[in-house]
């Protein structure tokens, strides 16, 4: 087959079949929905939506496609003008389902990152899912606040940090010639001959691979930049130059490779196809409370709940001699090029910690580090489950039932208690299932035993 009769097929034929097998499945299950809106290359502004739910037949937690909305449409130029409202988008979100005669009963939760029309307070889609569909959960793309908090953090340290990276990316990409040469360079100081990176502009942690991969072939460019700026004194190389030979340059890159690598790491954790999300609270309590061991007094980080610490409190802040930067920050700053500099070591301190401090602040404005739901979701992972030493902590599941009234309804007390019973012996029915399997799968297998607590677990996922 070629194009036109390959994409007819695609489409009409095993598009429509797959969507009305997976609306078949949405009527009767509950779902949760994630969607974004962006622009495509032929400037059509798009709304995605993505469904999430548990699948019987494949005995796991899915994310499916579910359809791509035009936002503006030909025939309706006032709307075009109006824009991507917080209405237009909840109408659009909302018709996709009941086109397809899928309750919106059984939709449960959203995800979307976190501007104003899709998670703002008022006159947004989740002001209007909270209004319209009481109970429901919303929760703000995890990943996408990761970015936005290191983005904010980044803007507390010089922009020459950035302008290096793409100075120097700059410098390289279109010649071959200047490739060549240094790797002639790279050969001389035993660097491995890798390619360049480029820090992109959207994509704010991916500035610490290209500072990583600057580190590594740190003297190679120094020794590479001092020949060009010797012999042809470009003026396109007069800032690499500079920087190169700045000790505070590669303190502040030293300092970006250690941090980022955090926010790195829990973004990894997250875009994992395992089910997360029993984690989430835990991951995001343990990092918030990271960054604050660096520049708090330990005491006072230990004996606060996390939530109530204030930042702010400078009498609680570490010296500049106490602070925690990484080890190999650690190692340079005690150098003696870098101690004659008394002034520049002070405004390192005060940037790197202000640079924490954002940090933390941004967690917590996108983040509930009480989080009512999804501190309690632990109850759900296999080894809790099991484990008598946490049911005596957590003897009963009412308090989690009565936070999701979309998946267990508050007056229902006879469905509540079949739950409860079962939740309080469950060690006894389950236990020579590995503990060590995905949750999905894990609870998948007690679904075949007709549980009761099976199904509102799956939903939870």
């Amino acid at each position: 087959m070629k194009r036109t009769k390959a994409t007819a097929i695609i489409t009409e034929v095993i598009g429509e079949s797959e969507k009305s097998s997976l609306a078949e499945k949405l009527k009767t299950e509950k779902f949760s929905a994630m969607s974004d809106e962006s622009t495509d290359v032929s400037t059509h502004k798009a709304s995605c939506i993505i469904v999430r739910y548990y699948d019987f037949e494949e005995n796991k937690i899915m994310s499916k496609f579910w359809d791509l909305c035009k936002i503006f449409s030909s025939d309706d130029q006032k709307t075009a003008e109006e824009g991507a409202t917080g209405e237009k988008l909840y109408n659009i979100l909302m018709r996709s389902f009941s086109d397809w005669d899928i309750s919106t009963e059984n939709m449960i939760g959203l995800s979307a990152n976190g501007c104003n029309v899709m998670m703002g307070g008022n006159n947004s889609v989740a002001s209007r899912l909270k209004e319209d569909l009481p109970g429901i959960f919303l929760m703000k793309r995890v990943c996408h606040s990761a970015h936005l908090c290191a983005s904010e953090s980044c803007k507390q340290l010089p922009r020459r940090c950035e302008d290096l990276a793409r100075e120097i990316y700059s410098f390289f990409k279109n010649s071959s010639k200047r490739q060549f040469r240094l790797q002639q360079f790279q050969k001389f100081v035993s660097a491995s001959p890798h390619k360049l990176l480029h820090p992109w502009q959207t994509r704010w942690l991916s500035l610490v691979a290209v500072i990583d991969r600057i580190l590594e072939q740190w003297d190679a460019f120094k020794l590479f930049f001092t020949d060009c700026w010797l012999n042809e004194r470009l003026v396109s190389t007069e800032l690499i130059f500079n920087s190169l030979n700045d000790p505070f340059m590669q303190l502040y890159y030293l300092f970006l490779s250690w941090i980022l690598s955090k926010f790195i790491n829990f973004n990894k954790l997250f875009h994992s196809k395992k089910v997360v999300i029993t984690c989430l609270h835990e991951n995001v309590r343990e990092m918030y409370k990271d960054i604050l061991l660096c520049i708090l007094d330990r005491d006072y980080v230990n004996t606060t709940e996390l939530s109530k610490i204030d930042i702010e409190r400078q009498e609680k802040w570490l010296n500049d001699d106490q602070i925690y930067l990484g080890i190999r920050v650690m190692n340079k700053i005690t150098q003696p090029e870098v101690l004659c500099h008394i002034p520049a070591t002070n405004e390192f301190f005060h940037r790197c910690r202000h640079f924490l401090i954002t940090s933390v602040k941004e967690i917590k404005k996108r983040y509930d580090l009480d989080d009512p739901l999804l501190s309690k979701l632990d109850c759900i992972e296999p080894t809790n489950a099991a484990s008598s030493n946490y049911r005596k902590k957590v003897p009963t599941l009412q308090p989690l039932m009565i936070l999701v009234p979309r998946i267990i309804k508050p007056d229902d007390i006879q469905m509540m208690q079949a739950i409860d019973d079962e939740w309080r012996s469950f060690p006894n029915i389950l236990d020579k299932i590995d503990l060590t399997m995905n949750i999905d799968e894990f609870w998948g297998l007690g679904s075949k035993n007709n549980l009761k607590i099976i199904k509102h677990w799956l939903n939870l996922l």
